[in-house]
């Protein structure tokens, strides 16, 4: 039945009201049948077109932090419909950037995780996608960036390399013993010599980051914080101006630092969330985006709370 209806609206132009008197349904029963239609695939809609929904902001963002070019999602107060928005416009967004051959850097975050799921046929790149950094354990129920480096490869089509470390070490010395490890040494070569990194921006509260759930302590996160901490992007923590928080945990990490991130020529930053925006704010401050992916409300506030800032 649901085909019938959306064959009637979508191919013959019915109504829904036409439909409704065609089969002997209640109109209302006719609009719940082409939203299920469209939830579970038996219709697919594409728009053409590759306008802006925000060309107005993003400008304005772009303009203020001197960025190369700001992409911007529909808000929505629904967490899991946010997530796909932000996915989707960020597939678009690391199409834009690829080139046949590219070396991609993919580092750990739930948001550059979003984006395999929304990349289209036509975005198809032979580009290659490592890991710019070790994974966290225990692994059971959490995204890994290896695993988003190949969910990224296969939607792509194009290849992954694994990064067989952890994220974070118990100390100095094992961090420098696991990066002289020959696949790890060669994986994090080709991490520096990528063309384009995709990362997130963690914030420094529960819930804004995956170092911020279950790899840090509460000890750790409160230093951070008493510090002058406002987020961080490959675990280096940065306060609101974008200056750096002096930590062990660079020492203790394996994967890329913020200082290698930074010679990297196009750095694609991926964040929402109205809470997101001080963090956001300091990493653009710090320079480590130059490309940016978030969503409308985030965007007015950083707009927002800067002239706020300026003014004050």
């Amino acid at each position: 039945m649901l085909g019938r209806v959306a064959r009637l609206h979508y191919e013959h132009g019915f109504t829904h009201q036409q439909i409704a008197d065609t089969l002997g349904l209640s109109r209302v029963k006719v609009t719940r049948m082409l939203a299920e239609a469209r939830n579970s695939g038996i219709v697919e809609i594409r728009v053409r077109s590759d306008e802006s929904l925000f060309t107005d902001v993003e400008l304005a963002v772009a303009q203020h932090f001197g960025l190369r070019q700001v992409w911007i999602a529909p808000s929505s107060t629904d967490a899991a419909q946010a997530h796909r928005s932000l996915g989707r416009v960020a597939a678009d967004a690391l199409c834009a950037a690829l080139q046949p051959g590219t070396t991609v850097a993919v580092a750990l975050s739930e948001t550059v995780a979003a984006i395999a799921p929304q990349v289209r046929a036509e975005h198809a790149r032979d580009a290659l996608f490592v890991p710019a950094t070790g994974i966290r354990l225990p692994p059971h129920g959490v995204t890994q960036p290896e695993d988003v480096a190949q969910e990224l490869a296969k939607a792509f089509g194009g290849r992954s390399r694994a990064m067989p470390a952890p994220l974070l070490t118990s100390s100095e010395a094992s961090a420098r013993l696991l990066r002289e490890e020959p696949v790890i040494a060669a994986t994090l070569r080709l991490a520096r010599g990528a063309a384009v990194a995709v990362f997130g921006v963690g914030g420094t509260r529960r819930g804004t980051g995956m170092l911020m759930d279950g790899i840090l302590t509460e000890a750790t996160v409160a230093s951070l914080v008493a510090a002058g901490a406002v987020g961080n992007v490959l675990a280096g923590f940065f306060d609101a101006d974008g200056c750096s928080v002096t930590t062990d945990l660079s020492r203790r990490i394996i994967g890329l630092s913020t200082q290698q991130l930074l010679a990297i020529p196009v750095r694609l930053a991926i964040a929402g969330g109205r809470d997101k925006a001080p963090a956001v704010r300091g990493a653009l401050h710090a320079g480590y985006a130059n490309v940016l992916v978030t969503d409308d409300q985030t965007a007015r506030a950083l707009l927002d709370d800067s002239v706020a800032v300026a003014g004050a």
